[in-house]
């Protein structure tokens, strides 16, 4: 149980307290910061949408606006997946404490240390990667161009997330930037923060299996004269038994999670290929364009 608390809980714990999707102490100001993240992500989800109730709609301009309207949506399942199954969340973190509490060989708990770290470094990993994406995101990709009309002395802005709030965006352009980015860091914090946690419960089911393959092998290291004797052939068997038991009770977390996530993540995959395949659509049909101007300057 301490590699758990000490490698893997400690950045884990973090992470989710950050949210509010830290299964425990669940007072009033959590739940409020719970329903403050969600109201956030969901309202810039309804607002990109009220874009078409005030501008044409194209393909090209549906396709752009949903492209990153589903992506928003993708976290706010993500996050109210967590959010509804955190007594899953706990169960299954207490039962692998447990699970490890009862480890006594030093091998053993040397393979659970082992996934510890792995589910350390993946942590910091994920935590690196978004973080520079949300850096270069905000200072090489702007939400917001600010151009000079040449025949007019006012500013034009330009969204490339496009919204629509029904106010003058130039009066209450920093709000709007305050509302965007905020609700980006969310949406990137909350994938960043259920993934590490995901990924580092695997590592450990994963963990509990190599477990089970030790003891397998720990049990067959016999010779014929080890098998003819009653004693030690109770040995094996409790050895065995034992790998068994471990293998059945990684099978059953494994099981326990996927069934009770299933539906969330079914709806998450599908909004997984369909904002890829919008967004490869209008790289595919940038990169056109490119090719067929450089094509006509050329000729």
């Amino acid at each position: 149980m301490t590699s758990i608390n000490t490698q893997y809980l400690y950045m884990h714990r973090i992470s989710l307290i950050t949210l509010g999707l830290w299964p425990y102490h669940r007072t009033i100001l959590v739940k409020l910061q719970s329903f403050l993240f969600s109201l956030l992500t969901i309202s810039i989800i309804i607002f990109q949408l009220t874009t078409f109730l005030t501008t044409e709609c194209t393909i090209n301009f549906i396709i752009k606006v949903f492209s990153r309207t589903l992506f928003l949506l993708l976290c706010v399942i993500q996050y109210n997946s967590f959010w509804i199954n955190t007594h899953i969340v706990k169960h299954l973190l207490e039962n692998l404490q447990y699970v490890c509490s009862k480890l006594n060989d030093k091998n053993e708990i040397a393979i659970i240390k082992k996934c510890g770290q792995i589910a350390k470094y993946v942590a910091i990993g994920f935590i690196l990667v978004a973080m520079g994406s949300v850096s270069i995101s905000i200072s090489a990709l702007p939400l917001l161009r600010i151009s000079f009309l040449t025949n007019k002395s006012k500013l034009h802005l330009k969204m490339l997330i496009m919204t629509e709030y029904f106010v003058d965006q130039e009066k209450y352009m920093y709000f709007i930037l305050l509302h965007l980015y905020s609700a980006i860091c969310i949406a990137v914090a909350t994938l960043v923060g259920t993934a590490i946690l995901m990924t580092g419960y695997f590592i450990h089911f994963c963990g509990l299996f190599d477990i089970a393959s030790y003891r397998l092998k720990q049990a067959m290291r016999i010779n014929s004269y080890e098998v003819t004797n009653r004693g030690n052939k109770n040995k094996i068997y409790k050895k065995i038994s034992h790998a068994v038991d471990i293998h059945r009770t990684a099978i059953e977390f494994t099981e326990f999670f996927l069934y009770n996530f299933k539906i969330a993540f079914s709806f998450i995959m599908a909004i997984i290929v369909i904002c890829l395949s919008l967004n490869l659509f209008q790289v595919s049909t940038v990169s056109m364009s490119c090719f067929t101007v450089m094509y006509s300057i050329q000729n």
